[in-house]
Formats: C-alpha cells, sequence, structure tokens
C-alpha cells in the first residue's frame, strides 16, 4: 500500500509541491515558535542582567587649587559640572570640574568659625557655628542658564540670617533641621547642650541641657528626634515644641565592646551610622519592643579606620582608608565591593558624593580628586531578592516587597519573596478547588454520561475557557468577595456539606433496589444531585447564621480575628481560589476528558468481560491509561493559574504577604508587573526588577511544562502495557 502511495505521487507534481509546502511550513512554524521563545528569554536575560553587574570605580583628575584650611564639606552639582568646599576657616569655594578645573568663586562666609553643619552632602542651607556662641546659615544653588544652545551653570550664595546659640560660649559641635515653617538647632557649647526652635522666624523654644564640651550632637533630618554622643554614652533626645526629655541612653562600649568615636545619618535620617575607635562601623535604629521605640544596633560593619561617606538617596556608605582601599556598602543586605585606589594613599582629610552618587570628590593634603563610581544597582543582589532583610522600622528581618512610598526619604525594599510565594499560593487555592471539581467532572462525563447528554454538556463546559478572565475578576471582587465575607459559616458549611451529602447520597443510592435504581433513565443522577446542590446551598446559608451567634460569638469576622488570632481581609486566598477556580476548570476538564474518552473501547470492554465491575475498570484500567493526559491537564491548569492576572490583580488586594491565611490577600508575579511597570522608571533597579519577576515568570512555565512532558512520556511508557 505504501509502495502504491509511493507510485502515486511520483507522477503527481502538484500534490508532491503540496506535500513539501505543508511539510516546510510546519517545521518553519515551529522553529519560528521556538526562536519566538528564545528571543523573549534572551530579551528578559538582557535587561535583568545589569542587576548583577559589578560596580566599577577609576580615578578621573586631580585638581589643586591651593586651599589654605582643610575642608569640612566637599560636593557637586547636580550636573557634576562644579564642585564646592566649605573650609573650616569659614570659606566657600566653588570650582570647575570640567576640562583643567580652575577656581569660579571663593567666599568667606563666616568669621572665628568653630564647628559646620550641612544636613546632606549636596548643594542647600548650611551653617558655621561661631566662637561667639552664634550661628550662621548661607545657602548655596546652582542655577542653570541656556544661551545659544548651551548651558552655563552658576553659583549663586545667599548669606542667610544669624542665630544666638549661647552667651558667648564657641559653638563646638553642631547640628540642625529645616522643616515646613520651623528650625530646629542644637549645638554643644561649654559644657552645656543648646535647642533652639523658631517658627516663623521667631523663637519657639530655647532649652539647654549639661553636657560635656567634647559632646557631639546629631539632629534627625525632621527635626524630632536629638543624638548626643558623651564619651561612651549615646543619649537619644525627643523634641517637641515645648521641650526636650531624655528618651533613652545607650552605652554603646557595653554593646559593641569598643569605644565610639563618630556618627553620621545614613540616606533619609532613619539609621545612625557609628564609627567605633577600632574601625568597626555600626548601623542603630529605632526598634519597637514592647510597645515603645528602642534605639538598637541592628548590624555592624567589619570595615578598617578610615573616612566614611553615606550616599544622599540610598542606604549606600563608602569607606575609605589611608592605605587607598574603597569599599562600597550597602546598608540593609550588609553587601560590600572593595577596590585599591593606591594613587589616594594617605591620610584622607574629606570625602564626599555629588547628587547622583556617580562620583566622589576626595581631598588629601588638600588636593582634590575625583573619583568616578559606577554603582547603579546596589539594592539588588541574591542576599536582597532572596534573604531575610532588617530593613529600618521593622522589628525583625522580613520579606519585604515595598517598591514606592510616600517619603522622598525612602529605598525599594524588592525581596522576590513575596510575590513567588503569593503566585504559589493562589495556584495552590485554585488547584485544590479547580482539580476535583475538572477530574471528577471529566471522569463522570468520559465514562459514565450518556452520549446525547455529553454533546450537551462537554461543549457548554469548554465555552466557559472564553469567557474573559476580567469578568470573573470583577464578579469575584465587587460581588462574590463580600458574600463570602458576610456569610463566612456558610461557606464553609457548603465547602463540608457537599462531599459529605454526594458520598451519603451515593451510599445510599447503591442500597436501593435495583428495580428502584433502573426506574431512571441513563444520565438521570443530575436529576437527583443538581436538587441536591441547590437545597444544600440553600440550608447551609439558612443554618449559617445560627452557627454564627452559637460558635462565634454572633459575628464571624470578629471570631476569625480576635479568636483564632488571623488577620482577615475581604478579598482573600478563599475568593481568588474559586474565582481562579473556575477559570482553571475548563482547561483541565477539556485535557482530561478527551484523555479518559480517547482510553480504546476494547480495553473496557475486556475489564467488564472478564467480571471487573464499572469502578474496577475504572480505576484500574481507564484512569491508569489516561494517566498522562490527566497529568498533562493538571499541569495545563496549573500554568493557567500561575501566569493568570486579572483575576488575581482584581480580587487578591495586591497585598505581597508570607502567610498560607486563607483570610489573607496575596500578590501574583503576573499581577506585581501589571500594576507596578507603569510607574517604573525605565532602567532604574524596580523597572529591572520587575522584568526579573517575569523571567522567573518565564522560567516557571517552562519549568511545568518540561516536568509535565517529562512526567507525561514516563506514564506512557509505564502503561503502555494496557
Amino acid at each position: 500500500m505504501a509502495n502504491a502511495t509511493h507510485a502515486l505521487t511520483q507522477g503527481d507534481t502538484r500534490r508532491r509541491f503540496k506535500d513539501r509546502l505543508a511539510r516546510l511550513s510546519v517545521t518553519g512554524g515551529g522553529i519560528a515558535v521556538l526562536l519566538a521563545l528564545l528571543l523573549i528569554f534572551f530579551y528578559l536575560a538582557y535587561v535583568v542582567f545589569p542587576l548583577f553587574k559589578s560596580p566599577s570605580v577609576e580615578l578621573d583628575g586631580t585638581f589643586d587649587l591651593g586651599f589654605e584650611s582643610p575642608a569640612v564639606q566637599l560636593g557637586m552639582d547636580d550636573n557634576n559640572q562644579l564642585g564646592f568646599r566649605y573650609s573650616d576657616n569659614g570659606f566657600l569655594s566653588v570650582f570647575s570640574l570640567e576640562g583643567e578645573g580652575g577656581m569660579v568663586v571663593r567666599e568667606q562666609l563666616a568669621k572665628s568659625s568653630t564647628s559646620f553643619y550641612a544636613s546632606q552632602a549636596y548643594a542647600g542651607v548650611s551653617a558655621y557655628g561661631l566662637k561667639d556662641g552664634t550661628v550662621s546659615f548661607q545657602r548655596l544653588r546652582f542655577l542653570s542658564h541656556y544661551a545659544e544652545g548651551k548651558r552655563t551653570i552658576t553659583p549663586d550664595i545667599q548669606r542667610l540670617d544669624t542665630v544666638k546659640l549661647s552667651n558667648g560660649l564657641p559653638v563646638s559641635s553642631l547640628s540642625f533641621a529645616l522643616r515646613q515653617k520651623d528650625r530646629v538647632i542644637a549645638g554643644i557649647a561649654g559644657y552645656w547642650l543648646n535647642i533652639v526652635i523658631e517658627r516663623d522666624g521667631n523663637e519657639v523654644l530655647h532649652a539647654a541641657v549639661p553636657t560635656s564640651p567634647d559632646a557631639n550632637v546629631l539632629i534627625a533630618p525632621r527635626g524630632r528626634k536629638l543624638f548626643e554622643m558623651v564619651s561612651n554614652k549615646l543619649n537619644v533626645y525627643s523634641i517637641s515644641d515645648r521641650r526636650i526629655d531624655l528618651r533613652e541612653s545607650v552605652d554603646i562600649e557595653l554593646v559593641t565592646g569598643a569605644m565610639p568615636v563618630s556618627m553620621t545619618l545614613l540616606a533619609g535620617g532613619h539609621s545612625l551610622m557609628v564609627r567605633l575607635d577600632d574601625g568597626r562601623l555600626t548601623q542603630w535604629f529605632d526598634v519597637v519592643k514592647s510597645g515603645e521605640r528602642s534605639l538598637t544596633m541592628v548590624r555592624e560593619f567589619d570595615t578598617q579606620d578610615g573616612y566614611l561617606a553615606v550616599e544622599p538617596h540610598r542606604n549606600v556608605f563608602a569607606n575609605l582608608t589611608p592605605d587607598g582601599e574603597l569599599t562600597l556598602w550597602h546598608a540593609p543586605s550588609e553587601t560590600q565591593d572593595s577596590f585599591e585606589l593606591p594613587a589616594i594613599a594617605g591620610q584622607i582629610d574629606t570625602l564626599g558624593f555629588s547628587p547622583r552618587a556617580d562620583r566622589l570628590l576626595v581631598e588629601k593634603s588638600k588636593t582634590l580628586t575625583l573619583v568616578d563610581v559606577d554603582n547603579a544597582h546596589p539594592d539588588v543582589n541574591i542576599r536582597s531578592l532572596w534573604n531575610r532583610i532588617w530593613y529600618e522600622g521593622y522589628g525583625e528581618p522580613d520579606f519585604v516587597w515595598q517598591s514606592t512610598s510616600g517619603s522622598e526619604s525612602f529605598e525599594g525594599k524588592l525581596s522576590v519573596v513575596p510575590v513567588v510565594f503569593g503566585t504559589i499560593k493562589v495556584a495552590a487555592y485554585a488547584l485544590l478547588f479547580a482539580i476535583p471539581l475538572a477530574v471528577g467532572g471529566a471522569i463522570y462525563t468520559a465514562y459514565f454520561m450518556p452520549s446525547g447528554l455529553r454533546k450537551v454538556v462537554k461543549p457548554t463546559i469548554e465555552i466557559m475557557e472564553a469567557l474573559p478572565t476580567v469578568i470573573l475578576g470583577f464578579l469575584a471582587g465587587l460581588w462574590l468577595a463580600p458574600i463570602v465575607e458576610n456569610h463566612l459559616p456558610a461557606v464553609f458549611l457548603i465547602f463540608v456539606a457537599m462531599p459529605a451529602s454526594f458520598l451519603l447520597t451515593a451510599i445510599v443510592w447503591s442500597s436501593l433496589p435495583r428495580s428502584i435504581r433502573k426506574m431512571l433513565p441513563p444520565g438521570g443522577h443530575l436529576f437527583v444531585l443538581v436538587p441536591l446542590i441547590l437545597i444544600l446551598g440553600y440550608l447551609a446559608f439558612q443554618l449559617g447564621p445560627w452557627v454564627e451567634t452559637a460558635f462565634m460569638g454572633g459575628d464571624s469576622r470578629v471570631f476569625v480575628t480576635d479568636v483564632l488570632g488571623v488577620n482577615f481581609d475581604q478579598r482573600n486566598a478563599i475568593v481568588v481560589g474559586l474565582a481562579m477556580g473556575f477559570a482553571v476548570i475548563p482547561t483541565i476538564f477539556t485535557i482530561a476528558e478527551d484523555a479518559i474518552f480517547s482510553v480504546p473501547s476494547h480495553l473496557t470492554n475486556g475489564s467488564l468481560a472478564l467480571g471487573a465491575t464499572h469502578w474496577q475498570t475504572l480505576t484500574r484500567v481507564v484512569l491508569l491509561t489516561a494517566s498522562p493526559g490527566i497529568f498533562s491537564a493538571v499541569m495545563m491548569g496549573l500554568g493557567r493559574a500561575v501566569g493568570e492576572t486579572m483575576i488575581v490583580l482584581m480580587a487578591t488586594g495586591n497585598t505581597p504577604l508570607m502567610e498560607w491565611n486563607p483570610f489573607e490577600g496575596l500578590r501574583t508575579l503576573s499581577a506585581n508587573i501589571a500594576v507596578e511597570m507603569p510607574e517604573s522608571e525605565v532602567g532604574s533597579s524596580h523597572y529591572r526588577v520587575l522584568f526579573l519577576t517575569a523571567f522567573i515568570l518565564f522560567s516557571f512555565t517552562f519549568l511545568f511544562n518540561t516536568v509535565a512532558e517529562f512526567v507525561r512520556q514516563q506514564l506512557r511508557e509505564k502503561y503502555r502495557a494496557l
């Protein structure tokens, strides 16, 4: 027959051409699909790769401008064209960082200065503490001018007011904080810590606290908290408009085993960095203990003694040692990158970041060195993505996804664990609801249901797959979620009563005389089960209020939160499991039903002819033969649940939590991408981490399909003998 067919096709050129065209089309289509998948894979990897690129540091130039006195602060403008330098004798110098450099302006802002403070390492308001006990304020701005298509940046220096802090005693340590209408100033003058609060130019509070002349003082940016370092003690004061109170006193030496030397604030002012006399750095921030905030040492960094500089917008700091070793640390994840810079080895006077943290300005022996820094994504690494991190404001290390905030002093917390967990959780709850119904329905439809009824039921369930998931999500969020919340006992009664009633009905039905059972036509079981389902649903909603009153104190939600001690969100895993289950059921049902229906009839007929019952034939022949298809159906349903977006977007509350609690919400990988991608800045860490989550989702789908195909082949080989 094969030879005859070959002989026939040999003489038909058009048929051979069509066969070849079809073969090439199918092959080309398959290759195109594979290429498309590879392109998606490599594009995702291309966007994600910069996250894990190691930082780089490179010397850019040296400036010797003939400074006479040491600097107390270095900085640059936003465009890295001009640098500025405050000296300890009250001079402000602005110089060019381009070409050969050169002095732009040099102006004396204060005479007889004894201290200096600026709340930020870039242009803005700064202050000098003077010998006569006053504090002089000044502002530095950089103005841009455009002429003939060229931009020119010029410094604008403004002398502001002077504040009397003490009566004739020099200010040895100074700090201040600017709020909307207030200005909080603190300084050490003699044996007194002086605090002044001004509002609209009028003095609201002037307080003095006994201290040591060698003490250092630092005010948090919001002006509500003050740190005072006296010998081995770190005193924390709470500041209000009416008074200043000592909140707590911490013995640094007792906690760390070393004496504190200096302190500075990380970006945002929530964390305090304390340098110890053995070179180590320690990070401290408030942790709630027994209902009260307590300054706690969270972590320490094993560094050598050197000069410390912090980035203005990220929790990153640099430590430069006298032997030229520059170390960049990301404080929350405790990751470091070290670089050897022998060209700037020696005693460092001052170190400062640019506003964009892409340059460092180093002063050594009154000579300035510009260092280019490429550290685009320090907040993203393997540890921050997959490990517990102790973030500011948290009581303990945790997995946290929080990419945005209303506060400017915020650094993203980009752990992917909560969204991966949410994806697994929603898939588990969806399959827990869908697999029994879908596989059970497929078994009944393919094996027990009459063919006439099957022709109606099967297309009806399959057409459910065409229902837009946004409709299911809309109904789940606005209709189903309130029903579950208001009738929680009834919902649980239905889940318990349905299987028990079906089992009881089956036992009763099988015990009835054969003559009675034959009274029902083929497929007549539905006339028994459908009314039973409706009656059970009605009884559950009627008994729900009684159960709620008798066993839950009259309020099921209060019972869940107060008695069981678990949180209850209206849009929770139960709601999304039900909605997602309805979306997944058609996929599992269709593939499983086709697999069961495709079992050769001679296998079932042979089993029945040998005396096996229909149930024995089903469990020992049909299901084993169809197991590869059933497993593939379940894996396809799992892939659908993992990749679903609109239902979880509208019905889960989108809270990235790490709890199996069915009453709490969740956030999945797909929903996270849909919610946050439109708001992310292109090229930012947030943007690239979202692509990383897409890569993880893509990998999940690939893994599930690979496992499904492998297991399917194994099952097919195992039960081929049937």
